[in-house]
């Protein structure tokens, strides 16, 4: 069985960049990909050229499949690409919740 998964990607954006009309273009191309789920993202607090992205999906294939639809992936990259200084970072991570791990270690004891 598969699991929800966290696509987790870190934008260095230019001095002064202005991301935040882009990221409604951006959601709107997330949201017709079958998969997608949620999309929380913010400014660093200690440096806010940089951006945060939690993606959230179904599972890693439906992120892969993302990947690999083309038109709709090279969209994300001319949405962002103008007010990025870099490439994006991006790694998966499956997050557990604390409160199911106590629950499950309390019914053990």
């Amino acid at each position: 069985m598969t699991q929800p998964i966290t696509e987790v990607v870190q934008l260095q954006l230019q001095p002064g960049a202005v991301i935040e009309e882009r990221m409604s273009e951006l959601l709107r191309i997330l949201q017709r990909q079958p998969g997608f789920q949620l999309l929380a993202w913010g400014r660093w607090e200690e440096s806010p050229d940089n951006v945060q992205l939690h993606l959230n999906w179904d599972n890693i294939e439906a992120h892969r499949q993302f990947e690999a639809s083309g038109v709709d992936f090279a969209a994300v990259g001319d949405v962002l690409g103008p007010v990025l200084a870099g490439p994006p970072a991006m790694h998966h991570v499956n997050f557990k919740t604390a409160v199911a791990d106590i629950v499950s270690s309390a019914a053990t004891v």
